[in-house]
């Protein structure tokens, strides 16, 4: 299918299943936390799930391909990325299963309705914004904690995840402790945590948490996944996440 391009845009393909996706060619594009998490999210048949902060739609449009979900919603407050990304689910054929949702975050509950979700996840803004937020660009707001911080975000999981629903985020080690108190105090009991090296011999950068609304507690801490080789190849791992 072809969806209008417009200026200063690009299709990439994803390799899998055929998708592609649109990005701006020097604006915000996906990085591989994007695919770590993709891969990661597990939904069984007909599960309703959402993305807080869905950006271009990445993950979103991965994840139907990759599960059986009945309904997938990415909720995304800028303008430009969620129109965008609303052509990319166009693209991809997917407007029966995927529904971008403009809005605040902490107005998802309102916007979808009321619903509740089986499977919420999130690739959060974590860093810390130290300048003005009025001069904020496209790229600071999803990158850093311009709009919303951390805390709001899986605040809003919670309110939104139906109980036992599953909840899933990635952030840089240093937000992980950060993350970890939040989904507690806000009734998601932290259940597997992966921690991820950029190589064998380096320390780990990057976590990926699975938590559960109103679970027992108890967390299991896998092995930590690699994503490069010391030649600086993808590990097979990866390579199996995008495809290759």
């Amino acid at each position: 299918m072809s969806v209008e391009l417009k200026e200063n845009e690009e299709i990439f393909d994803l390799e899998c299943a055929g998708l592609s996706i649109i990005q701006k060619k020097d604006g915000y594009a996906f990085t591989t936390d994007a695919v770590l998490l993709a891969n990661t999210v597990k939904a069984v048949k007909g599960d309703r799930i959402i993305e807080l902060g869905s950006g271009s739609g990445v993950i979103s449009i991965l994840l139907a391909a990759k599960t059986n979900a009945g309904e997938i919603y990415g909720v995304e407050i800028q303008e430009r990325l969620a129109e965008m990304s609303e052509r990319s689910v166009e693209l991809n054929a997917l407007t029966e299963k995927v529904k971008i949702v403009r809005a605040d975050i902490r107005d998802a509950r309102a916007v979808v309705g009321g619903k509740h979700f089986d499977v919420c996840y999130v690739n959060p803004p974590y860093g810390i914004y130290r300048g003005n937020k009025e001069d904020a660009s496209e790229i600071d707001i999803c990158k850093s904690e311009v709009l919303i911080t951390l805390d709001e975000i899986v605040k809003s999981a919670s309110e939104l995840l139906k109980y036992g629903g599953k909840f899933y985020a990635i952030v840089k080690s240093e937000r992980a402790v950060d993350l970890i108190c939040s989904m507690r105090a806000h009734g998601i009991e932290p259940k597997v945590i992966t921690p991820v090296q950029p190589t064998p011999y380096k320390d780990v950068d990057t976590v990926i948490a699975e938590g559960r609304r109103n679970g027992h507690r108890g967390v299991k801490i896998l092995k930590p996944l690699v994503i490069c080789n010391e030649d600086g190849s993808y590990t097979d791992r990866v390579k199996e996440m995008y495809g290759k």
